[in-house]
């Protein structure tokens, strides 16, 4: 058993988890009512739109989001049953793939500006290039120590 958080530690962690929050919610009440998507639908769509050919395993975007299967399957049959995305399997290629939609890429590409001016408005532009920079390098190391993905 390890010693309780510090109160400096402690402070640290409720920031990360504040600030993650806040920022979420900030941005989803921009781009929900301007598109119709959830914050899980533009976080599915945007790893999709990334990814080449736009499409991916099924098991690699669960994996990429650190979602179980079962939350992430819950997730696209209520996307599939809105037309944004589609589920395939292929005999040359094991599992199942998930591809965007017509539809998808419309709204994830109607998301796009309003998304990016909700993340500067609030995390780009409340930070200096220099604290940016440290907390992308803070991340990365993070994700490099911790970073295993969910089975």
């Amino acid at each position: 058993m390890t010693d309780p958080l510090t109160p400096a530690e402690r402070e640290a962690w409720r920031a990360v988890l504040l600030v993650a929050d806040l920022l979420r919610f900030k941005v989803s009440a921009e781009v929900g009512p301007t598109t119709g998507l959830s914050p899980a639908d533009h976080s599915v769509l945007m790893r999709l739109d990334e990814a080449p050919g736009q499409r991916m395993a099924q098991k690699n975007l669960a994996n990429e989001m650190y979602w179980s299967k079962s939350r992430l399957s819950r997730q696209l049959t209520r996307m599939q049953g809105r037309g944004l995305v589609e589920r395939s399997t292929d005999k040359t290629v094991p599992g199942v793939r998930i591809s965007m939609t017509a539809a998808g890429r419309n709204a994830i590409q109607a998301a796009a500006k309003v998304h990016a001016a909700a993340v500067r408005r609030y995390l780009l532009d409340a930070a200096t290039e220099d604290e940016l920079n440290a907390f992308v390098r803070l991340a990365s190391r993070i994700i490099d120590r911790n970073g295993e993905r969910p089975a």
